[in-house]
């Protein structure tokens, strides 16, 4: 699978239960409107993305005012407690439903047919695993997602989370997964934040090199790094110092990895990370352009 496009930190956010699972599974049109919902007078915004041809809904459910944590990070199990690597908590309107596919048809197929569609939105890319990975899948159905359906071999799962930057902004979750039964599943998590989430958000050094690996290129944010041209002691702000670390972190969950540098900022950036402990040899400077950002490609 690929990915088409890169991110950048973002200034994010975050209203009566409104809830239906359809007892009868019924193929869903094109564009996919989940309602109305019991009590409510007024159909719900459509999901952003468009099923899987032929698929079913087999769970579905608008909450209009819901805490809810996006989670951009394995989980696992902690005495007895679920915890995830990283999650944004806010309260805002949850919109969930979940996909029965057609047989023939692979959780990565299904996947990759939701993940295009995000990607061709203006977006940040927080979080993608896949199997292991990304923990026990037993986790995610009955803790993260509140569906046992999705419960499988942990092999068979796929998880994307990204913010859609859009207005309004919107936080959505896709995981895929083919379950004991041999079905497969998509299950999506909607979410648009009642007020802005004021900090950034920065994927995980995982998903970096997963990135690295898939595109052969990753495009860094500009960076503020004009005094530290000058000296290496000078402090970095800490948006520029949080991506040099989470790059000098991608490289070392993979020291096999040698990385090209293009940019303005290029020899800047190679000084930093050689001062983190990342061998020269591992890195080269290529390009100065971009003017703003950074480009590395791999090796």
């Amino acid at each position: 699978m690929s990915f088409k496009a890169f991110f950048l930190p973002v200034n994010l956010g975050t209203g009566l239960l409104l809830l239906t699972q359809l007892a009868v599974a019924a193929t869903v049109p094109e564009q996919v409107l989940i309602g109305p919902f019991p009590g409510s007078a007024t159909v719900p915004e459509p999901l952003m993305i468009a099923p899987f041809p032929g698929a079913r809904i087999s769970d579905s459910e608008l909450i209009a005012n819901t805490d809810h944590g996006v989670v951009i990070g394995s989980v696992r199990k902690v005495n007895n407690r679920m915890r995830a690597e990283k999650e944004v908590r806010r309260r805002g309107k949850l919109v969930r439903a979940t996909f029965e596919i057609p047989g023939g048809h692979s959780q990565i197929e299904a996947f990759n047919h939701a993940m295009d569609q995000l990607l061709n939105r203006p977006h940040s890319m927080l979080f993608f695993c896949e199997g292991r990975a990304c923990g026990p899948s037993s986790l995610w159905a009955n803790e993260v997602l509140d569906n046992a359906r999705l419960n499988g071999p942990d092999d068979n799962q796929i998880y994307l989370a990204l913010s859609i930057d859009e207005d309004p902004r919107q936080l959505v979750s896709v995981y895929a997964i083919t379950g004991g039964n041999r079905r497969v599943y998509l299950h999506i998590d909607q979410f648009t934040p009642e007020e802005p989430i004021l900090e950034p958000l920065y994927p995980t050094p995982s998903t970096l090199l997963k990135l690295l690996h898939t595109n052969g290129k990753l495009v860094l944010p500009g960076l503020e790094l004009e005094a530290a041209e000058l000296s290496t002691d000078v402090p970095l702000n800490e948006g520029s110092e949080v991506w040099l670390n989470l790059v000098n972190r991608m490289l070392r969950s993979d020291t096999r990895v040698r990385i090209s540098i293009s940019g303005h900022q290029a020899p800047t950036v190679m000084q930093r990370l050689v001062d983190l402990g990342i061998r020269p040899a591992r890195l080269e400077i290529d390009q100065p352009l971009p003017d703003i950002g950074v480009k590395i490609e791999k090796l």
